[in-house]
């Protein structure tokens, strides 16, 4: 018995059970403050039945806020602190892909240290064949503001 509590011991350590990179993600505690973030955009539009490749990336920065009210996390352009969106940051995790009715997204949310993160998101556009006939890609890199 005692060998084989050694033996998962052993095993757990080389296969790197304790690797900090795969534990870190990202909390609501974490992303409450300021961020400046780089905003990347491109688009494919569909021609003669097949999406073409992706235009140049749009990148543009901008500062947002996440704060915290009544139990519910809000995200906001630091411009307009006044008009809160809800932020679900479980969304993120638990429903990477969805599809509502022509819009089939997939988003997701990346750890990259204590304060910054990242965001990607693609939208496509789908006709009543289930084709794509649009796609944008959004990602964006955001590094906390300290004050």
């Amino acid at each position: 018995m005692k060998r084989i509590i050694l033996a998962g011991l052993i095993g757990m350590v080389l296969t790197g059970c304790g690797d900090e990179s795969s534990e870190k993600k990202v909390t609501e505690e974490m992303l409450l403050g300021e961020w400046n973030c780089t905003d990347s955009k491109q688009e494919a539009e569909s021609k003669d039945g097949k999406l073409q490749d992706f235009s140049d990336p749009e990148i543009g920065e901008n500062k947002y806020i996440f704060t915290k009210k009544d139990g519910q996390l809000f995200i906001s352009l630091s411009l307009y602190k006044e008009d809160l969106m809800p932020f679900n940051l479980e969304d993120f995790y638990k429903r990477p892909e969805y599809t509502i009715d022509d819009r089939q997204m997939s988003h997701k949310i990346e750890y990259l240290s204590k304060d910054s993160f990242s965001l990607s998101a693609i939208y496509t556009t789908i006709d009543k064949n289930n084709k794509p006939i649009s796609k944008i890609k959004d990602e964006v890199v955001c590094e906390r503001i300290k004050e």
